[in-house]
């Protein structure tokens, strides 16, 4: 009797232990519906966020490359204005010194058609006329002086078109400089707008990364605590399933204890009364008297 008592308190205890082992897999298998939900909701807040990322960093490169483009054209043009430059600065030498050339014609600025009717004149004369030889002599060396006065104006029409020419030529130069530095200054202003649209871009993305970042940390924190629910839950299905072959163990042996605790009393009936000798026994109980307690279970 104290062995089915025994185990009667085992079986409870077994039943209070299955209990708490129950309630912790639900409370556990609870958690871990919860941070599925979370992870499942934390990753969607993550691609939104990638796809965000994804578009904005889009967006920067564009401008980045746009910007790349704006500078090169920009590093031409300032080659260019500094080629012009130089061909400007080597014209002003030029013009200085057809300046200085000009400065010391100025004896030969008379009019070439004036000169040149002068000579034809003094040469009517010296064809016409009857002259002395003083005086043929004279317009023979006037028309010899004005043949190089002449010379000399030629040579000064001649560098004074040059000189205006050359004077044009810088006239355009600076012009064309001019326009080279507006463009300059039109690309540096998109320039600084691309910058200035840069600027946010960067500063959302590095949000942005701040926000996935710490996404990553708390989804990887959480599947860590997933996993170990798992594994708990795992084992603590394990440790069940033991207590449940435990507790039915339990319950057999218990019952197996009841029935022989029924046949002893049986088996002490019945060899009283062999003992005694009035009846012969029946089949039953020889069966009980010479049995085991397996056979009456397995029944």
């Amino acid at each position: 009797m104290s062995n089915i008592v025994e185990l009667e308190k085992a079986l409870d205890e077994l039943t209070k232990e299955i209990t708490t082992v129950r309630n912790e897999i639900k409370q556990l298998k609870s958690e871990r519906i919860n941070i599925i939900e979370e992870l499942k909701s934390l990753r969607n807040e993550r691609k939104k966020l990638i796809e965000k990322i994804k578009k904005l960093r889009e967006e920067y490169r564009q401008l980045s490359n746009k910007r790349k483009e704006l500078i090169e054209k920009i590093r031409e043009l300032r080659q260019k204005r500094r080629e012009k430059l130089n061909e400007t600065r080597t014209l002003m030498n030029i013009l200085n010194e057809k300046k200085r050339l000009l400065n010391e014609m100025k004896e030969a600025r008379i009019s070439v058609n004036a000169i040149r009717k002068e000579i034809e004149r003094l040469e009517w004369i010296q064809q016409t006329r009857v002259l002395t030889l003083d005086e043929e002599a004279e317009i023979i060396r006037e028309i010899a002086r004005l043949e190089q006065l002449l010379e000399k104006a030629l040579k000064a029409r001649e560098e004074k078109k040059q000189f205006l020419e050359l004077r044009a030529e810088l006239v355009r130069n600076r012009v064309e400089l001019s326009e080279l530095q507006k463009k300059i200054s039109e690309l540096s202003e998109q320039i600084n707008r691309i910058d200035e649209k840069r600027a946010p871009l960067r500063e959302d993305i590095e949000k942005l990364s701040e926000q996935i970042n710490a996404l990553n940390e708390k989804i990887d924190s959480l599947q860590k605590r997933l996993n170990e629910l798992n594994s708990l839950i795992n084992e603590l299905v394990e440790k069940l399933s033991e207590l449940r072959s435990k507790y039915n163990e339990t319950v057999k042996e218990i019952e197996k204890a009841r029935i022989k605790m029924l046949l002893d009393e049986k088996k002490k009936k019945i060899e009283e009364k062999l003992k005694k000798g009035k009846q012969r026994l029946t089949l039953e109980e020889l069966k009980i008297l010479y049995g085991d307690v397996d056979a009456f279970l397995e029944e």
